[in-house]
């Protein structure tokens, strides 16, 4: 792979490397530094997303860019490029997060087979330690594949949090807007099986959107599905698009669904991502260098 550019935040120490692999696709990792102790590369598994969802920044450019896997070479190549950049790395954690472009689930041989790779840097010392996390909305064709990947980070001892993105709390809901997912009591079970099965921990993401899942209805049923899992929920703040008008619910609904989790005793914060001016948060891409680059190429 060839690294094209580096475009760094002027918001917060959150670094995007964007790479055109062999056959002139267009990818990208994002270093983020939150000074807590880890350096985080937050790693992409395909080089776009056609789940769809009608939240996510790629679902408007499913058909103009192709999408394939990356191989676990591919991965590791990035992965590595990115963390020897690091200014700092002895005494850190690196945390590969599997949350950049695509979906896990359809590439879960190769991003197995990467963390296998990565996970070396600690027997060669460039690593103190190395861990991962891993974002999936839980494509309904694909649910063999997540029970393959749970059984396989069983068997190879990897320490994997794995991310489920529920975000809706009814199921019409969900699939209008997650049209590929599974529904939610299967979702939520499959998180109960990886957590049992591996003994890894698992959060569940739940992005706030203003008059669509903020309501007290909402944090009722979602308190109800969750209250004695062994989970942590992360509301997120959701990027806006302008091709959507929808907007990221005020912070001050939180508070609706903090006193239903604290009654029940759920594990709850709120995460603004980083990178929001360069396209390195959840759902973002720098598609214009996307398409300029492609052009290049063609």
């Amino acid at each position: 792979m060839k690294l094209l550019t580096i475009v760094k935040s002027s918001l917060d120490r959150t670094t995007k490397y964007i790479f055109r692999t062999e056959d002139n696709l267009i990818i990208e990792f994002s270093a983020i530094d939150k000074q807590d102790g880890k350096n985080i590369i937050c790693a992409p598994c395909q080089t776009m997303c056609v789940m769809g969802c009608k939240f996510c920044h790629t679902t408007e450019h499913i058909g103009k860019l192709k999408c394939r896997n990356l191989t676990a070479d591919e991965i590791v190549e990035g992965v590595t490029a990115v963390y020897k950049a690091a200014p700092e790395k002895d005494e850190r954690v690196l945390l590969v997060s599997f949350m950049g472009c695509g979906e896990p689930l359809f590439n879960s041989y190769d991003v197995v087979e990467s963390m296998v790779q990565i996970k070396k840097l600690e027997e060669q010392g460039a690593a103190r330690y190395v861990r991962f996390a891993l974002a999936t909305s839980l494509p309904e064709v694909e649910w063999l594949s997540f029970f393959w990947m749970a059984e396989m980070i069983k068997k190879l001892g990897l320490p994997v949090k794995l991310h489920l993105s529920l975000h809706y709390t009814m199921d019409a809901l969900r699939k209008e807007w997650m049209p590929k997912s599974l529904g939610i009591l299967p979702s939520l079970a499959a998180v109960d099986f990886y957590n049992k099965l591996t003994g890894n921990a698992v959060e569940i993401h739940y992005a706030l959107l203003e008059g669509v899942n903020d309501t007290e209805q909402d944090a009722i049923l979602v308190s109800e599905f969750l209250k004695g899992r062994d989970v942590n929920v992360k509301f997120l703040f959701y990027n806006e698009k302008a091709s959507l008008d929808v907007h990221a619910s005020p912070k001050e609904r939180l508070n609706t669904f903090r006193r239903y989790f604290e009654k029940y005793g759920i594990r709850h914060e709120y995460y603004t991502p980083p990178g929001l001016d360069v396209g390195a948060s959840c759902g973002q891409f720098i598609m214009d260098l996307y398409y300029e680059y492609q052009e290049e190429a063609a």
